[in-house]
């Protein structure tokens, strides 16, 4: 064990491992070449004014993710800069979309590298909770919106539960930042009865669970501040799907727009589309849902639309920039930004070096 960490401060390990994963990740997918090759085929082909929307959108889009947490993470007395916060974005992206069980890794080394900006233990774990709520909830409703514009056929009773969920987990998150001394008494008449159940000392944990809550009172959040952060959540959302209409632009010369056209889709159509792509990468079959996000792409515009070769066309010019772009971009800021730091499970317990 102490040889592992001796190793893990190497600071030519912590410079060649980005490096490492990205050779061994290479060969693990090199069967998915053809779709970069495909892409960059299409890419010459596109529409030049469509691509570089697609370019700009998906790169704002993450910006907007990244002003989200400073807004956030300011609230609790944690002032960074947006480079900083985007330069983290960029990073824990490129991790979720990449490793198998990235999403995991990617809250690890978000949590780490806000620890290293001398946040709470209890401002991380809101951040997260309170971000995911409303980046969950503007999903819902964008979805929402296309199944009843364009009468998709859609569980519309399980987006309204997700949505009413949503709204209730980011209020409750609201309410909490707010009001610490509510829950102070709530833990202490509540703890012992169930530490009583659990045949446990009653004070067992009290004291653990007041510190994390009066961790909330440095959280200030103002009604301004959490509407503004709920705004530029909805941005990063828009922004990308902002992106996916764009790529149609780029590959057929047309904007989608309100009223359909012959062998064309509409922005609910577009909306749909991305929606249910975003549905279908969550799952993370794939590392990135490669594969999977491309496919519901694809017949999702076609079913509201499209042509089979433009839909094609569209999925993979989408997908090579937002995804396979992106993630390249994230993981040359991580490898320069953090890695030569050694940003480890050491880094949780203070300021980065």
């Amino acid at each position: 064990m102490r040889f592992l960490r001796q190793l893990a401060a190497n600071r030519w390990v912590r410079w060649l491992a980005p490096l490492a994963v990205l050779i061994v990740l290479g060969i693990a997918f090199r069967d998915q070449m053809p779709f970069l090759a495909d892409g960059v085929r299409r890419l010459r082909d596109a529409h030049l004014g469509g691509v570089l929307l697609v370019l700009v959108a998906s790169g704002a889009s993450l910006v907007a993710m990244a002003e989200v947490m400073r807004l956030l993470m300011g609230a609790g007395g944690t002032r960074v800069p947006l480079r900083e916060t985007t330069a983290i974005t960029l990073a824990s992206n490129s991790w979720s979309t990449t490793l198998p069980g990235g999403p995991a890794f990617s809250a690890i080394l978000t949590y780490q590298v806000q620890r290293g900006w001398g946040a709470s233990v209890i401002l991380c774990g809101w951040f997260f909770l309170l971000s995911s709520a409303l980046s969950t909830m503007w999903l819902v409703l964008i979805g929402g919106a296309a199944v009843l514009f364009l009468g998709a056929q859609f569980s519309v009773w399980s987006l309204v539960v997700t949505f009413v969920a949503m709204i209730a987990l980011a209020g409750a998150v609201y309410w909490a930042a707010r009001h610490p001394r509510r829950l102070e008494g709530w833990a202490r008449r509540l703890l012992p009865r169930v530490n009583r159940l659990l045949r446990r000392d009653p004070a067992a944990g009290l004291e653990t669970a007041l510190d994390q809550i009066h961790q909330l009172e440095t959280v200030q959040l103002s009604r301004t501040r959490f509407s503004v952060a709920a705004g530029w959540s909805l941005a990063n959302r828009l922004l990308d799907a902002l992106s996916l209409w764009a790529c149609i632009w780029a590959v057929t010369g047309d904007l989608p727009w309100l009223e359909a056209q012959p062998d064309h889709t509409t922005i609910m159509g577009v909306l749909l589309a991305y929606t249910t792509a975003k549905i279908a990468g969550s799952a993370q079959v794939t590392p990135g849902g490669l594969g999977t996000v491309e496919v519901t792409i694809i017949a999702t515009l076609v079913a509201s639309g499209m042509t089979a070769v433009d839909a094609t066309g569209t999925a993979i010019i989408y997908r090579l920039i937002s995804f396979a772009f992106i993630t390249a971009v994230g993981w040359v800021v991580y490898t320069l930004h953090y890695a030569r730091r050694g940003v480890t499970a050491r880094a949780a317990d203070g300021p980065l070096q």
